[in-house]
């Protein structure tokens, strides 16, 4: 996939992710990544589904929140040695060590509240998605656990900044399988944003189309800042 198609692709993701935030200008430092195993993707439409609805509901029982409005989140499979460049078509649809990546973007409100104590909640996160992944063939459920990454988002862990808002690096790179797959016709790694997935409104909709173009606007400008070529 050429760069440009790679930028628009991963921009209206981000446009998913963001569109309800009010501040979106410093949405990365209000989010956490996490990388998670999985057995197959047989069903990832459903399972992605699911883990964000699990964490969700998790952290609002925990919080009690004034209103409903917690995190948005994106998630996308991924493949082994993905990082390597071409990745074989045998590879992407019967991979042997399939995992998620994922990005959770918190409202100012609930960040305050849970970056005091952040190593809790990524726990109380990372046993929120474990409870959607855990499979029986685990004998351990501790150890299936401890194999879930999270961590605070760090912008200088992103390799070959190709896009202007940090998170649209971390973003591509967590859909790497995705840019390969779609453009050979391969719908197995489609990425999904929650709660746009779910609910997908005509205002939703509109909201999101208006930040792509908001996003799209800047990525042009730091594309020819930064005399990128397509």
């Amino acid at each position: 996939m050429k760069r440009l198609q790679e930028q628009q692709e991963t921009i209206m993701y981000l446009s998913r992710l963001l569109h309800n935030h009010t501040r979106k200008g410093d949405a990365e430092k209000r989010t956490l990544v996490f990388t998670a195993p999985v057995k197959h993707l047989n069903n990832s439409k459903y399972e992605k589904e699911t883990i964000y609805k699990n964490v969700h509901r998790t952290l609002y029982e925990k919080l009690k929140p004034h209103d409903n409005i917690i995190c948005s989140m994106f998630i996308a499979s991924d493949v082994e040695a993905s990082r390597q460049g071409y990745i074989p078509n045998d590879v992407l649809l019967k991979p042997i060590i399939p995992h998620y990546h994922g990005v959770i973007v918190f409202h100012k409100h609930v960040w305050e509240r849970i970056s005091i104590n952040l190593s809790y909640w990524q726990d109380v996160i990372s046993s929120s998605v474990s409870e959607v992944l855990d499979d029986e063939d685990v004998d351990d459920d501790n150890r299936f656990k401890k194999s879930i990454w999270i961590e605070q988002f760090d912008e200088s862990k992103v390799r070959y900044a190709k896009h202007r808002l940090p998170l649209g690096n971390y973003t591509s790179y967590a859909m790497k399988s995705h840019l390969q797959a779609n453009s050979r016709g391969i719908m197995l790694h489609e990425p999904s944003v929650f709660p746009f997935d779910i609910y997908n409104s005509e205002e939703d909709a509109r909201s999101a189309n208006n930040l792509f173009n908001d996003l799209w606007k800047q990525q042009v400008s730091y594309n020819k800042s930064h005399k990128y070529c397509y």
